[in-house]
């Protein structure tokens, strides 16, 4: 019986370097470890359901009969089904990808000159959106009784929680969830929560959806999410938010049909095989990522020594300290002379300096170039 079925393990460099996509063809000479990609064949029951849909050979408009697709029900169910949340689907509004659902609702809960708070390092892409949408960032401590504090002290109108963490990979306990969520109940702060990581935990962390907590913290959160990440479907372009907030639900509906664009068949068909039927996949992907997580801690010990590192508990993404290098505030540098490209740390604001991002979602074996590479050999 083969170890490998899903062919997780077989990826190399060579393959690497003829696959198309940013990834890897943005800098074709250098080993790419950078955006949040995943070198894993696409899971067999995607790839089944997109042929079944291309084989149908129709393209035309979809018969959803209530405005939602099958992928925001296969969501709701899912949700249920893993979690225990048992949301309102009526809530349910379909974009083309999380980052759009985070800076609709900035946009719709708060005004220009307000505070959003978030935990730093944070998502590079949130720390863009407020000079562009003239929001104030505020910095919240990876401590949740601090970023109370921050809270109670600054009184942002919204927090972006990135839930679980990117790039540090912390997973929020649900002694946390429900701190912060009475702290933005008594300050009253509206959440958005994005959850796009939430099937990529190591045991024995558990996700909890931030407005399964309460039904407080549900009035109070935007739920975003997508199965893009798990199931390395970006491209498709279909994501869902749950709109707990009724300032937010109502004021997504006062826009004209289809002003933030529609679901794409492909990514509604990719998404729905993904929930339904790839779990087996996702298990034996989780398989290779816990072992390449710890692989990871004794192939810094050999290739580079002092380099600090702490196993993620959730995600691909890790996160390391590389100041023992001297290579000052961008180690990436040092990274991109010896030929891999890693995403620079000081890009995820404070807190990034001397650090970089690194992909986990490849084979062992290209893991171990990379980060032989990474060390000069």
């Amino acid at each position: 019986m083969s170890t490998d079925p899903f062919g997780l393990r077989s990826f190399d460099v060579d393959v690497a370097r003829t696959r198309p996509g940013v990834k890897w063809q943005r800098e074709p000479h250098m080993l790419a470890s950078w955006v949040a990609d995943m070198d894993f064949p696409v899971a067999p029951a995607i790839t089944e359901r997109l042929r079944a849909l291309v084989d149908r050979g129709v393209f035309g408009y979809p018969n959803w009969p209530d405005g939602l697709s099958p992928a925001a029900h296969a969501f709701a169910a899912r949700m249920e089904r893993r979690h225990g949340w048992e949301l309102d689907a009526s809530r349910l509004h379909e974009l083309a990808d999380v980052v759009q659902g985070v800076r609709m609702a900035i946009g719709m809960l708060s005004s220009p000159g307000d505070g959003v708070a978030l935990h730093l390092p944070a998502y590079h892409p949130f720390l863009y959106t407020m000079p562009m949408m003239d929001r104030r960032p505020i910095s919240l401590p990876a401590a949740v009784d601090a970023a109370v504090e921050v809270i109670a002290t600054e009184r942002p109108a919204v927090m972006i929680l990135c839930h679980p963490h990117n790039p540090t990979g912390r997973v929020f306990t649900r002694d946390e969830l429900q701190q912060l969520a009475d702290a933005a109940e008594e300050y009253d702060v509206w959440v958005i929560s994005d959850e796009v990581h939430s099937d990529l935990l190591y045991a024995p962390a558990r996700h909890i959806p931030f407005a399964a907590v309460s039904d407080a913290a549900a009035r109070r959160c935007a739920t975003v999410t997508s199965a893009s990440k798990a199931f390395n479907l970006a491209g498709l372009r279909w994501a869902v938010l749950h709109a707990g907030p009724d300032v937010l639900d109502a004021a997504i509906r006062e826009h004209p049909s289809h002003w933030f664009g529609a679901p794409n068949q492909f990514g509604v068909e990719a998404t729905v095989a993904a929930w339904e039927d790839g779990d087996a996949w996702l298990t034996a992907v989780l398989d290779v990522l816990d072992e390449n997580r710890h692989a990871l801690s004794d192939l810094l010990a050999r290739h580079l020594p002092g380099v600090g590192y702490t196993p993620p508990e959730a995600t691909y993404l890790a996160w390391l300290d590389c100041s023992c290098l001297g290579a000052g505030d961008e180690p990436y540098e040092l990274f991109r002379s010896r030929g891999v490209e890693l995403s620079p740390g000081p890009q995820f604001g404070d807190g990034g300096d001397a650090h970089v991002r690194l992909n986990l979602a490849t084979s062992p074996v290209v893991l171990a170039s990379v980060v032989a590479a990474m060390g000069g050999a």
